[in-house]
C-alpha cells in the first residue's frame, strides 16, 4: 500500500515537471503522452530498485521464532558454548559447536536447534543409550533395522557426525545434503514426503516423526530456552 501511494505521488509530480517544461508562449500546454509515459516508467523504475537494495537487509535482521528449525541462530555460539560448559557437557558435544555452526547455515538450518537436539539426544554427549560417538541425533542405518547398537550409525569423526545430523535434518526439511548423506536420509526424504509436508518447526519432530517420544520436541524447546537464560 505504502509503494502505491509513493509512485502516485511520484507519477504526479513527473507528469506536473513535464507538463511545467512544455507550456506554450501563449500559455497553452503542449501534451506529449509518450514524453510523460516514459518518465513515468523510469520514476517507477527507481523505486523499485530502491525497494530490492532494502530486502536483504529487512532478511538479515529477521528473527527466527522459538519453534522454528530454519533460520538464523537464536543464539550464538560463543553463547551456546558458555551454556553446554554450564551443564557439564562431554566433549563429544563441546567439540561438534563450531562445526554446527559452520555447516548447519549452509542449509538455512538454525545451529543452536542442532545442539540442542543432541543434547538431548546423546545425553550432554555421555551416550547413555545405544548409538555411539559420533552419532549426534540417534541416527539408524538405511532400510528395515532394529534397536540395537550395530543399528545405528558411527561417523568416525566430529565433522561427519555433525554432517550427518545436519543432511538428516535437510531430509525432513527438504534441503539438499552436504556431500554425500548416509543411507537414512532417503528413508527419512521419502517418509516425510509422503506425510505431504516439510518439518518446518520443532513441535513437529516427536511422535514418530524424528523420534516416538510425544515428549520430544518440549526436552528440544527445553534446552533452548536454558540456552536463552545463560
Amino acid at each position: 500500500m505504502c509503494r502505491l501511494v509513493r509512485e502516485c505521488c511520484m507519477v504526479r509530480w513527473v507528469e506536473h515537471e513535464v507538463r511545467a517544461s512544455l507550456v506554450a508562449g501563449g500559455g497553452e500546454v503542449v501534451r506529449y503522452p509518450a514524453l510523460v509515459l516514459a518518465a513515468v516508467f523510469l520514476a517507477t523504475g527507481l523505486l523499485f530498485l530502491a525497494d530490492s537494495r532494502t530486502e536483504p537487509a529487512l532478511a538479515a535482521s529477521g528473527v527466527r521464532g522459538p519453534d522454528q528449525i530454519l533460520g538464523a541462530p537464536r543464539y550464538g555460539e560463543k553463547r551456546v558454548e558458555g551454556y553446554a560448559r554450564s551443564i557439564d557437557c562431554s566433549r563429544y558435544i563441546m567439540r561438534t559447536i563450531p562445526i554446527y555452526y559452520r555447516l548447519a547455515p549452509r542449509r538455512n538450518i538454525a545451529p543452536d536447534v542442532l545442539v540442542a537436539q543432541a543434547i538431548v539426544e546423546t545425553g550432554r554427549g555421555y551416550y547413555g543409550g545405544d548409538s555411539r560417538p559420533w552419532n549426534m541425533a540417534g541416527i539408524k542405518k538405511g532400510g528395515m533395522v532394529g534397536d540395537a547398537p550395530k543399528d545405528f550409525e558411527r561417523p568416525e569423526t566430529a565433522y561427519e557426525g555433525v554432517r550427518m545430523h545436519v543432511n538428516h535434518m535437510a531430509a525432513y526439511t527438504h534441503k539438499r545434503p552436504i556431500g554425500t548423506p548416509h543411507d537414512r536420509f532417503y528413508d527419512a526424504r521419502a517418509a516425510q514426503k509422503a506425510r505431504g509436508s516439510w518439518v518446518r518447526r520443532i513441535s513437529q519432530l516427536g511422535d514418530g516423526i524424528w523420534a516416538e517420544d510425544p515428549t520430544y520436541a518440549r526436552k528440544i524447546r527445553h534446552q533452548l530456552d536454558n540456552m536463552g537464560r545463560t
